[in-house]
């Protein structure tokens, strides 16, 4: 599609009419939970070039000093290619990463003047024969985490209020992509930990049980500790730690624990325990404290009868 102001261009003027159906359309993909990240990022930036008519559409991840930028995803739209893996560097381009940070988007009709990219006329702009660049910072809980890049190629049109829209609308699109990526990522790891801890616990040949260090209720038990207690997994888990003793012991037994977590007290601790069957079997505790963050902690106690 030609576009009438500037013969020659192939750059689509959308309507904001347009621009909102074109959103839509990305929004109702099923891929951002479905797909890999690779995957989602292909789509959004095939899609955003092919409504868009603009040469190339990517999308850049910002390291974690801040010092370079990685393409994660480059859609070129004359080739239909998809490439990625180039860097910039902040030593290099310190106005362009300087305006990254502080501004709302770059918007360069003219990317050989504009302040904040004309560093890349000794060599990107020529090896990749970009004219102009529609920068949008991509922040993740407030924090700049990359950049979605719209670049035209050839001769140039204006970048237009629609353009800039339709800019701040895909790159809200990839936040969401990341922001789900990142809860994926964290759901494996928080899995492999778990089958993690659960062969670290069936492993051992003491009775070990897992407590919030805040309720001190218990969350998970090996089977030593089903031997030690003689009570099956289900009946362990749940329970408050002072139902793990005598009833005369409760009492005390919540003051240590709570002390073992703040710190004030040191294991190990001598004391006795209370099986399902009425059996009192004296036992030596160590404990170890994990801090979670946000004020929370995990107790693992090992329990070694004496």
């Amino acid at each position: 599609m030609e576009n009438p102001l500037n013969p020659g261009s192939n750059i689509v003027l959308m309507s904001p009419v347009e621009l909102q159906e074109g959103i839509a359309r990305l929004s109702r993909g099923t891929y951002f939970r479905e797909a890999s990240l690779d995957l989602t990022l292909s789509v959004l930036t095939e899609s955003a070039a092919q409504m868009s008519g603009l040469a190339r559409v990517s999308v850049w991840a910002l390291t974690d000093d801040h010092q370079e930028l990685r393409c994660l995803e480059l859609f070129e739209l004359s080739s239909r290619r998809h490439s990625s893996g180039a860097t910039i560097c902040a030593e290099r381009y310190p106005a362009y990463f300087r305006a990254l940070h502080s501004e709302d988007s770059i918007v360069a009709d003219d990317a050989y003047l504009h302040p904040s990219t004309a560093e890349f006329a000794a060599d990107y702009l020529p090896e990749t024969g970009v004219t102009a660049m529609l920068d949008t910072p991509i922040h993740i809980r407030g924090e700049l985490q990359g950049v979605l890049c719209l670049e035209q190629t050839g001769s140039r049109v204006l970048w237009t209020t629609t353009h800039r829209l339709f800019a701040h609308a895909v790159a809200n699109l990839i936040t969401l992509a990341l922001v789900e990526y990142e809860a994926s990522e964290a759901r494996h790891q928080a899995q492999t930990a778990r089958e993690r801890l659960q062969a670290v616990f069936d492993a051992s040949r003491d009775a070990l049980l897992l407590a919030d260090g805040e309720s001190g209720v218990i969350l998970e038990a090996n089977r030593q500790a089903e031997m030690l207690f003689g009570a099956p997994h289900h009946q362990l888990v749940g329970k408050h730690q002072r139902q793990l003793h005598p009833p005369e012991l409760a009492g005390e037994q919540s003051g240590e624990f709570s002390q073992v977590v703040s710190g004030e007290r040191r294991s190990p601790v001598r004391t006795r325990i209370l099986g399902v069957d009425g059996r009192v079997v004296p036992v030596e505790i160590t404990t170890e404290v994990a801090d979670i963050g946000d004020g929370r902690h995990l107790v693992l106690g090992i329990f070694r009868p004496l």
